[in-house]
């Protein structure tokens, strides 16, 4: 019998290997429960070490989701710290840069979602809303970045479309010393949380109005419960 010596017949076709589907990273990893306790506890554990911290007013926060936490951001430590001292698990709106570079894992791990700074991103007000529809509570820091000056910037409305839009309980908390957080031992930082807050629309329909009072309600809540000397464009009033 003869041989087909052909080149196709030499060929090995070769499948192509299938490829790995692309993660949602607006769906947050769920970091399993008993290993988030573990972290947590230990970030307690050293933040008790190298601070002092002070909680003001914990009994304001519900003991279950869905609810929002609005803080103000001097300091990247304030991601931990705001949410730390909280019953249960959170999730993060987190700026999409924070996803990439060597710490990209870290931020996913931890719960997080990408938000685009300076631009209406309407699939990460999608994941917030689904986040809360969860019975999730989601961590936002309003001012959408740390400040340069150690003071309060002006707030982004997403913080009020979404609290209007899923109707769930805000919770103003206000944060300072944390500045000076892993930089000065045994720094004084103080964490305190604001009563909740039940944001409603004037009319049967959310208005771009009801979004910039909500937010702005929100951000002068919190500038009021911090010293005077963090309120920046909220010291007025």
């Amino acid at each position: 019998m003869k041989q087909d010596l052909s080149p196709t017949a030499d060929k090995v076709v070769q499948q192509e290997k299938p490829k790995k589907p692309q993660k949602n990273l607006y769906e947050p990893y769920k970091t399993p429960r008993v290993l988030y306790e573990a972290i947590r506890w230990f970030a307690i554990a050293v933040f008790a070490v190298v601070a002092r911290v002070h909680l003001r007013n914990r009994y304001n926060v519900p003991r279950h989701g869905p609810y929002i936490i609005a803080a103000n951001h001097l300091s990247w430590t304030d991601i931990p710290l705001v949410p730390v001292y909280l019953p249960g698990k959170v999730v993060y709106m987190a700026k999409e840069e924070a996803f990439t570079g060597k710490v990209g894992w870290l931020t996913r791990f931890l719960g997080a979602f990408p938000v685009k700074r300076g631009e209406g991103d309407r699939q990460s007000l999608r994941a917030a809303l689904e986040q809360l529809k969860k019975g999730n509570v989601l961590v936002i820091f309003p001012e959408g970045t740390r400040s340069k000056t150690q003071t309060m910037a002006k707030g982004h409305s997403g913080l009020g479309m979404i609290a209007l839009r899923a109707n769930v309980p805000v919770i103003p908390v206000a944060i300072w010393g944390s500045e000076n957080a892993l930089k000065k031992f045994g720094a004084d930082i103080t964490i305190s949380y604001g009563e909740p807050m039940m944001l409603r629309p004037k009319g049967a329909k959310v208005t771009r109005e009801d979004i910039d009072n909500a937010t702005e309600e929100v951000m002068r809540r919190i500038a009021s419960m911090l010293p005077d000397k963090y309120r920046g464009v909220y010291a007025a009033g």
